[in-house]
């Protein structure tokens, strides 16, 4: 890699101008950085594993599997920063136009990479400090009962749970599931539904723990990937929730809450074009539905929405805009969205109608005030 790093130098600074230099010697430095970070991680992490190994539980397991999985993150990053550097050296004799577009593809990969080992490092960390911190689970009666009974019992806690968290009591859920799991720790389904509670209830790193210790039983289980992706995705570990949902749509191809998932964590990411693809294909699944449109569809539109708004194809962006207030006449975001699409495309009058109508739920605003200076002018 040093080698190739002085064959770049030699021969292609005179070749491209400044501006063009400075963005490859980005590129290249953040492939070295990622390189050496993913060797040094790779020995930090692999290092406890041959102790873990010797403990027979299933907590020392999971902190065993949570550093294997950081280690491995890490190794990818290094082999990734590797490659980067290589395609560099190899673009020397390319046209300015296509060096562009391979330093954009590069930088993207090498960014990946990175980002994907510092959050398998933060991931490794939850395991440890998360699995060591849950106590004990008491489960009743005190004597112990026979297999089959405490597998009746399990199933018993288990129904009760999911009737608890179809009426939304996550809490009350959360406690049902546990008890399941505790009296039968083979028991699944419950902890699946016990990693959903606790994304539904905000505790997103504990909900990452248990869908994780959960695919260590079942990795075929594509809604367990679907989960994971969303709670990666409410603790801002993107590049990890994409694996995941990309993960889920490997086995379920047709799994419409992971297309919208990994659309969602694109646009987060601030990647709108990539993230159109993932939301067309979730509200074609969404419509395909039997019944009425549900919540999700509206919520997708707005994305799609914004998406275009930020490409500037703000006449397109105007009608999905549109298309979503229908539905949701009263939201404040999407009468926003129609002003400043009204405003990029020079109709000013229709920009103060959306903007004045956003006023009356939010008085507040000053995207809305700056919206209204701007269509008054």
């Amino acid at each position: 890699m040093v080698a190739a790093w002085g064959v770049f130098t030699r021969w292609y600074i005179p070749s491209v101008g400044p501006a063009i230099f400075r963005v490859l010697v980005l590129c290249t430095g953040t492939a070295l950085v990622t390189c050496g970070m993913g060797a040094a991680l790779a020995a930090d992490e692999s290092a406890p594993l041959d102790r873990l190994a010797t403990v027979p539980s299933e907590r020392a397991n999971a902190v065993a599997d949570a550093a294997r999985d950081a280690a491995r993150h890490a190794a990818d990053a290094s082999r990734e920063a590797s490659q980067v550097a290589e395609v560099v050296a190899r673009i020397v004799n390319s046209a300015v136009s296509e060096t562009v577009e391979v330093i954009r593809r590069e930088t993207s990969r090498a960014r990946a990479a990175a980002e994907r080992t510092w959050q398998g490092l933060e991931e490794a960390e939850d395991e440890r400090t998360l699995t060591s911190a849950v106590p004990a689970i008491p489960v009743r009666p005190s004597r112990p009962a026979p297999r089959f009974r405490r597998t009746a019992q399990a199933e018993a806690s288990f129904a009760h749970g999911n009737a608890l968290l179809e009426t939304r009591k996550y809490y009350e859920a959360r406690d049902q599931f546990e008890e399941a799991i505790a009296l039968d720790p083979e028991h699944d389904r419950a902890r699946a539904a016990l990693a959903w509670s606790q994304y539904f209830l905000g505790n997103y790193r504990g909900a990452i723990v248990t869908f994780k210790a959960a695919l260590r039983r079942q990795p075929t289980w594509e809604g367990l990937y679907d989960g994971l992706g969303w709670s990666r995705l409410r603790v801002g570990r993107h590049q990890l929730a994409i694996d995941a949902f990309k993960s889920a749509l490997d086995r379920n191809p047709g799994y419409v809450d992971a297309w919208n998932g990994l659309g969602s964590t694109l646009f987060e990411r601030g990647d709108y074009e990539a993230a159109l693809a993932p939301f067309e294909k979730a509200l074609y699944g969404y419509r395909r539905l039997a019944g009425p449109e549900p919540a999700e569809v509206t919520t997708l539109r707005a994305k799609i929405a914004w998406s275009l708004y930020y490409l500037e194809r703000y006449r397109e962006a105007l009608a999905m805009f549109i298309r979503a207030s229908l539905a949701a006449p009263g939201s404040h975001q999407l009468q926003v969205g129609m002003g400043w699409c009204y405003l990029r495309l020079g109709q000013k009058a229709d920009a103060q109608d959306a903007f004045q109508r956003a006023m009356r739920t939010e008085p507040n605003d000053e995207i809305v005030r700056e919206g209204l200076r701007r269509a008054s002018l």
